[in-house]
């Protein structure tokens, strides 16, 4: 395996896949100044991408070695999710403490990955090296936020509107605000651990939701992002404070975003 640093980013390869690694780090530098630059994020102090090749050797090699015994014994446990979300993943982002580990895989790997599940989302790109670009730009603003714990909804929303600035493209699809016109949620979004329970189509709901609903407030109250997300507020709080800006009640939040979404958009 080699090894390089980008920017304060560890990089881990293999000499096969060394092409994948220069498209890595050339995604680096540009992921990071835009998150800094839109949403005030720094870079984590200990960061790690790999290009990984199975989700077991992604996760037992970047993990510190406590937390690989703990994952060992655990096995069982946080396996299952793992295996369900490989086929469709192309990038990954893992916790372990104060480090945080992303995982891209290569052209190889992500031309036989399933794509059934992104295309209900995502613009179509046929480039693996600008794919490869795009997932390093979207785990990368995980990474960022990693410390933050945000909400799922805001966590991918920030993702995914930063891939567009990096791409300089919608990377959505117009469409998926037809998502939204299905019966709004009466209740917050699910977390990570829920929406993985989830059938296809109510991940996509909630997964577009925070996209459409990041745009909106970027559009209409640009800066207001970047001002919460420096004051660290804890997770709940992030509904509080959208639903004051915007003048709804918090007891109707979820109930009538949507339909601000569409009015707009």
């Amino acid at each position: 395996m080699q090894s390089q640093t980008v920017d304060g980013i560890y990089l881990v390869f293999s000499q096969e896949d060394a092409d994948s690694a220069e498209t890595i780090k050339s995604a680096i530098s540009k992921s990071l100044k835009l998150n800094h630059q839109a949403w005030g994020l720094n870079t984590p102090a200990d960061c790690r991408i790999y290009i990984m090749t199975s989700w077991w050797s992604f996760t037992f090699q970047s993990a510190p070695w406590l937390w690989k015994l703990i994952l060992a014994i655990n096995f069982p446990f946080w396996a299952w999710r793992a295996r369900k979300v490989w086929p469709y993943a192309g990038g990954l982002t893992q916790r372990y403490g104060l480090r945080v580990a992303i995982g891209i895989k290569p052209p190889r790997l992500l031309e036989k990955s399933d794509r059934s599940f992104g295309l209900q989302m995502y613009v179509p790109e046929p480039d693996p090296l600008r794919r490869i670009q795009h997932f390093t730009c979207h785990e990368l603003t995980h990474a960022c936020t990693a410390q933050l714990r945000l909400p799922a909804w805001l966590n991918e929303g920030l993702a995914m509107c930063t891939v567009d600035r990096f791409m300089g493209m919608p990377t959505i699809r117009d469409d998926t605000l037809e998502r939204l016109q299905t019966p709004a949620p009466q209740h917050q979004p699910p977390g990570y651990a829920r929406l993985t329970r989830m059938q296809p189509d109510e991940v996509v709901y909630y997964t577009v939701l925070g996209y459409w609903l990041v745009r909106y407030l970027e559009k209409l109250h640009p800066g207001f992002l970047k001002l919460k997300l420096s004051g660290r507020l804890p997770p709940k709080a992030y509904e509080r404070e959208i639903a004051r800006c915007l003048n709804v009640e918090i007891t109707e939040f979820w109930s009538t975003i949507p339909g601000l979404l569409l009015s707009q958009f």
